[in-house]
């Protein structure tokens, strides 16, 4: 039986590459920029490309790609829940969290949520108004 590619890498290599995984993508939201593959960040970074999918697979739960359209949707969800952005578009959005397209969101945004991004949006701008029109409610009360 064939083993995992990740089990032939040393546990110091399977780190490192979690710690720029981690950096690149989490603290930094390398996700953002558009048109991101693990070749670039594996030439940034001087890591094979081989040697990040497999990370990403092992431990990430799926491919480069995957990994980042589930960061890139959790941050539009972050910016469609928000007042701060009810009047910017859902696809300005979606571009300015490293979508290429508009396609390209409403595809991983279904895909990962299961609705619009529109329908996304005004579900939770609605829940977030009865939540603080129910704390202002108690407050006068109060």
């Amino acid at each position: 039986m064939e083993r995992k590619y990740t089990e032939r890498l040393s546990q110091a290599r399977v780190s490192r590459i979690c710690q720029i995984i981690n950096a690149e993508l989490f603290q930094q939201e390398a996700f953002l920029q558009q048109g991101l593959t693990a070749r670039m960040l594996a030439e940034r970074n001087g890591i094979s490309m081989q040697d990040i999918s497999a990370v990403c697979a092992e431990y990430f739960g799926g491919s480069f790609a995957m990994l980042l359209q589930r960061l890139r949707v959790r941050k539009v969800c972050r910016m469609l829940s928000s007042r701060e952005y009810e009047r910017v578009s859902c696809e300005n959005i979606g571009l300015r969290c490293g979508f290429s397209s508009r396609q390209s969101l409403y595809n991983a945004f279904r895909r990962q949520k299961g609705m619009t991004p529109e329908g996304y949006r005004q579900k939770n701008l609605n829940n977030n108004e009865k939540n603080s029109n129910t704390d202002d409610s108690s407050t006068v009360d109060g």
